[in-house]
């Protein structure tokens, strides 16, 4: 039933249950302690959204980021949050003043005094929130937030006080999901959609496929949209059948997985795109794509990988809609980055799946070097993301997944650090194969997006490790095993897991990872975990 509830919200989940068993469905929530005081938020916004800025450079000031390595030995697990039933953690918290806020596996929107761990307020959207939170501090009564959730619902939220101020739907087709971050610019916010038709279309008797991967810009003030982008401009028509005898429909695919980036200067909105999820392929899948800011006209499309229609069952045997050939599922997951190299030119950096890292020119689009890093694959390859300090790029590259890829290249997980300027790699840090032994679900390899900040990359392992990393050479500084379990602020019993997804968040001397992430067959784990150098 994994695929016919994927796009279900947990309301509808409950009415299935209830009408399947006949009896009413009781969620025993672990009471939560709310702050004793409840002080107005600081209105400094000292982390937002995916990348930290609109701009998803994963770069953190060192003054913002309060840390160096001369404290990494004071670097001491300060409080566990626990997710009450979770195994996958895939959370991205936003700092304002001295509270963090977050979304979960359950739609639950936490605020959190960050140094106590107390709750100011807690939000309940319909679906899980699987990035991060957008943040809009330009207006006149108060910060207001953006959370989009995985069933294609967008809340406007009141900082301070969780108050919800509107709530639209941005989704037109049953298929849309959402599972990247919105972005808040000049009064705009911008909403990618993706397509579970790569995960439905995995039974024999569905027409497959005819959605496409969309971004859709809405009103900050009222949640009108003001425009939508399709990623597939064709609509799909019937392409004969299956050998289930199933129509077939295309194109279609493309789906936008990540956080769209800003850029201000050119007026720009840079997308990443998916596969395709039928044939036709198209030029517009496994891409990079420019909109206008205002109009959402496409201003150009480089597409790194072509012919690549892919759906999720493609891996197993007898999957009637998994096109022919299949291809080996190597889109862009991550949020493109915009940055300054040392010349002084600005450059777009982009990981994908197929362990390629790109650096592009932002006005044309077109590559100005681009350097094979591993074997790549369906998960990576170089998956959630990278980060920059304008003279490094730092990439987490996977290759624990074996369908897909490059099969004559050799696996190469790890960290590494390519130059700017011509694409070289400066270092490469792997993690010690003993970490996994004995460990299901265990991989000796680096998935998660990193986060750079003075001087040190911070960056999660799949075998569960939580590290800080020399950013100028790679050694490892400081090691935390979060494969335990946990006793939580929140009376939730807590475990550790594999470390995928977001990178983690570095403010005010306190590191913040996830922890735990069950969704392919790695380590589950329930925590957001709070790391201080007091």
């Amino acid at each position: 039933m994994q695929a016919q509830g994927a796009l279900l919200s947990e309301a509808e989940k409950i009415g299935i249950a209830e009408y399947l068993t006949q009896r009413a469905y009781v969620l025993e929530k672990t009471a939560l302690t709310y702050c004793e005081t409840n002080e107005s938020l600081i209105p400094e916004v000292k982390y937002e959204g995916w990348g930290g800025n609109k701009e998803g450079t994963g770069f953190i000031d060192a003054a913002i980021a309060g840390i160096n390595k001369e404290q990494l030995p004071q670097l001491k697990l300060k409080w566990a949050f626990g997710f009450d039933g979770g195994t996958v953690t895939r959370t991205k918290p936003t700092v304002i003043g001295d509270h963090i806020i977050f979304g979960s596996q359950f739609g639950e929107v936490y605020c959190l005094n960050m140094n106590t761990g107390c709750v100011k307020w807690m939000f309940e959207a319909d679906a899980n929130v699987r990035g991060g939170i957008a943040v809009n501090a330009e207006a006149s009564d108060g910060i207001r937030l953006y959370i989009a959730d995985f069933s294609g619902n967008t809340y406007a939220l009141d900082a301070d006080s969780g108050e919800l101020l509107w709530r639209t739907s941005v989704k037109n087709d049953p298929n849309n999901a959402v599972t990247g971050t919105p972005v808040y610019f000049d009064g705009m916010i911008y909403v990618p959609l993706t397509s579970m038709e790569v995960v439905t279309a995995g039974q024999n008797s569905y027409e497959c496929c005819r959605s496409s991967g969309q971004v859709v810009a809405i009103d900050a003030a009222t949640g009108k949209e003001i425009w939508r982008h399709r990623v597939v401009a064709e609509e799909a028509t019937e392409r004969g059948v299956n050998a289930a005898g199933a129509k077939r429909f295309g194109p279609s695919g493309a789906p936008v997985w990540s956080s769209p980036t800003i850029d201000a200067k050119r007026g720009v909105l840079y997308i990443g795109t998916g596969e395709n999820n039928s044939n036709p392929p198209t030029h517009t899948s496994d891409a990079l794509q420019a909109l206008d800011l205002k109009t959402g006209e496409l201003k150009w499309n480089f597409q790194a990988t072509s012919k690549d229609a892919y759906i999720s069952a493609c891996a197993e045997p007898g999957a009637a809609n998994c096109p022919e050939p299949a291809g080996p599922d190597v889109d862009f997951g991550m949020a493109p980055i915009l940055t300054k190299r040392p010349d002084g030119k600005e450059v777009l950096i982009v990981g994908q799946k197929s362990g390629v890292v790109h650096c592009l020119d932002p006005d044309t689009g077109q590559p100005i070097w681009q350097k094979r890093i591993g074997r790549g694959g369906a998960l990576g390859g170089i998956h959630w993301g990278m980060a920059t300090d304008g003279k490094l790029a730092y990439a987490a590259n996977s290759d624990w997944y074996p369908f897909g890829g490059d099969s004559t290249v050799t696996a190469n997980p790890g960290l590494f650090a390519l130059d700017l300027m011509k694409g070289e790699v400066v270092w490469k840090s792997t993690s010690d194969p003993k970490n996994c032994e004995g460990k299901q679900g265990c991989y000796n390899s680096n998935s998660s997006a990193p986060t750079m900040a003075a001087g040190l990359v911070f960056e999660g392992g799949l075998d569960g490790h939580a590290r800080a990393y020399d950013a100028s050479n790679g050694e490892v500084l400081w090691d935390f095993d979060t494969v335990r379990t946990f006793e939580t602020i929140n009376g939730v019993a807590g475990q550790g897991g594999s470390i995928d997804g977001p990178g983690p968040v570095v403010v005010d001397g306190m590191v913040f990872f996830n922890s735990g992430y069950a969704l392919f067959g790695q380590m589950p784990g329930n925590v957001l975990l709070a790391f201080s150098v007091d």
